[in-house]
């Protein structure tokens, strides 16, 4: 597999920067896309550009890798999803993402467990674990539902428009055991 690849319904792709602009930007200024992270929302599409631009030089600098999620047929982006804060001494990586509203619990469930396992092979990582802030009901259920297991929360971990926020860690481990990963 490849860093791009299809499923019935979707295309799993790299970002193009000077194509993925406007798209990302229809994502990322709903607020409810971010809001588990926690994030503001964008307001001005020059942000999604920047953005795009941070997502190559991450990915460049093997920090960071992020795929555009888009409809096979609409060519619609409901989805960007990666693997961040890469740490390669521990082989172990935070999955992030941004779900449009419209883009349903089947459809996550459609692509994500591809993604994961491409990560864990061609990567080679021991473990991908999600920070969300509690009380995330879908998101919540999709990690569940893909295997992750809740360790636990992280007291005021950050400060989100001058409040402290929890965060929840969700984890998932390689079922590839660690000695045979070279």
């Amino acid at each position: 597999m490849s860093w791009n690849f299809e499923t019935a319904n979707f295309s799993v792709r790299l970002p193009v920067v000077d194509q993925d602009g406007p798209q990302l930007f229809e994502l990322l200024k709903n607020q409810n896309a971010a809001a588990h992270i926690p994030r503001l929302a964008q307001t001005v599409d020059a942000q999604a550009l920047d953005e795009l631009r941070r997502m190559t030089m991450r990915f460049d600098s093997r920090e960071a890798a992020f795929w555009m999620v888009e409809g096979r047929f609409d060519k619609k982006i409901f989805a960007r999803i990666g693997v961040q804060h890469i740490n390669w001494m521990m082989l172990n990586a935070q999955l992030v993402w941004e779900l449009d509203d419209e883009l349903t619990d089947e459809g996550v469930l459609e692509f994500v467990p591809q993604l994961l396992e491409y990560v864990f092979a061609a990567l080679k990582l021991h473990r991908i674990e999600m920070r969300l802030r509690p009380q995330q009901e879908r998101h919540e259920r999709l990690l569940t539902w893909l295997g992750f297991a809740k360790e636990g929360c992280l007291p005021a971990q950050l400060e989100f428009e001058g409040e402290s926020v929890d965060l929840e860690v969700w984890s998932l481990l390689n079922p590839t055991p660690l000695q045979d990963l070279e």
